[in-house]
């Protein structure tokens, strides 16, 4: 009888090493993010938001099409020696933790940051305009920040189960421009 011990300790260091990976980018986005909008204009401050929401966005419907992907039209491809093809097999045989890194990592991560990012520019419109109620204008930015990115992820969801095949070998093309050749 197989043991799984060793896909279980796989997946305890996997588990142990998105942790520390998560901790690490979720402080360095976080950190970049209230400085910028902490010395930026509120216009700016805004794009910044944006720009964080439509990255989550964009990773997450990469992790999507990763995690629904089929196969077959790249093993035909890499029979044929083309280069993404090989990348694409090699990520959809990681499809799980592709996935996990596209969408729990780098989107979670976003949600949050676009979050606190929300509520530092409701922090920055009251203290340029003291009449604006402190409550309102933080629960206005919160149901704005979570409705766009909720909107926009779905977007993006559909986008990914549609066309996923291209979704795949766009960025398997991308990732083969910096992978080495492994001619035999």
């Amino acid at each position: 009888m197989p043991s799984n011990g060793g896909k279980i300790k796989t997946i305890r260091f996997w588990t142990l090493k998105i942790f520390f990976i998560t901790f690490l980018l979720a402080g360095a986005i976080s950190l970049l993010t209230e400085y910028l909008t902490g010395s930026i204009s509120l216009f700016f401050a805004i794009l910044v938001l944006i720009f964080i929401i439509l990255v989550g966005v964009f990773f997450d419907m990469i992790g999507m099409a990763f995690a629904i992907c089929d196969k077959t039209p790249f093993v035909a491809m890499a029979s044929k020696k083309i280069k993404r093809a090989r990348e694409a097999l090699m990520l959809l045989k990681n499809a799980a933790a592709v996935a996990n890194f596209c969408g729990d990592v780098i989107g979670d991560i976003c949600g949050i940051v676009s979050g606190a990012t929300g509520a530092a520019i409701a922090i920055k419109i009251i203290a340029d305009n003291p009449a604006f109620p402190e409550i309102a204008m933080g629960i206005l930015l919160s149901a704005g920040v979570a409705a766009s990115t909720v909107a926009l992820k779905s977007i993006g969801k559909n986008i990914a189960i549609k066309k996923n095949k291209e979704i795949v070998s766009a960025i398997s093309a991308f990732l083969s421009i910096f992978m080495p050749d492994r001619k035999k």
